[in-house]
């Protein structure tokens, strides 16, 4: 097979997906949260900081969207008074499509609440000491307290490294640039 018709078709798909883009564009917005978490595995437990932004690209209705998620994790883990004393930085890193309905799907929502579900697929990282990584699954309730905007999430990774490592955490998130 010619490597001709190859490169044609790829042409023809990166043009059909600029002009759906295009199409979509005025869909696209941008949404970020920063919080705190807690993550619970077989190989560490810690407390972490977390910055997540999210991308709409699809919206349907007034009431629901769904977006490109990544809710990046930082923490430190610490294990003293042990045979085993350890403590390294770790992160997650996942990579989710959300079904976002209600409170917080759109910069604009105007409801008092609202929830979503997503997913994808999260790296894990010890820094230094093991990686894991595997599908991931997310939900969380979004809710104002008077004008703020608040998130609660909760996900779960299911480890396919070998480590026998899968992950639940649990956090607490501000939404940054809400109702502009």
């Amino acid at each position: 097979m010619s490597a001709q018709p190859l490169r044609m078709k790829r042409i023809l798909l990166i043009i059909a997906l600029l002009g759906g883009l295009s199409k979509a564009n005025a869909q696209l917005e941008y949404i970020h949260s920063a919080g705190v978490g807690y993550y619970h595995s077989y190989l560490d437990k810690y407390g972490a900081i977390q910055y997540w932004p999210r991308l709409n690209f699809l919206q349907m209705g007034w009431n629901g969207t769904l977006s490109l998620d990544t809710r990046l994790s930082l923490g430190y883990y610490v294990e003293q008074g042990t045979y085993a004393e350890e403590a390294y930085f770790t992160t997650l890193f996942p990579v989710t499509i959300n079904w976002n309905m209600k409170n917080g799907n759109t910069r604009f929502a105007t409801e008092q609440s609202g929830w979503y579900i997503g997913a994808g697929a999260a790296l894990h990282e010890g820094w230094g000491t093991y990686s894991n990584y595997g599908p991931y699954a997310t939900g969380g309730i979004r809710f104002d307290v008077g004008e703020a905007p608040f998130d609660i999430n909760a996900g779960y990774m299911i480890d396919l490294s070998g480590n026998q490592s899968s992950q639940i955490n649990i956090s607490f998130n501000y939404m940054l640039n809400m109702y502009q």
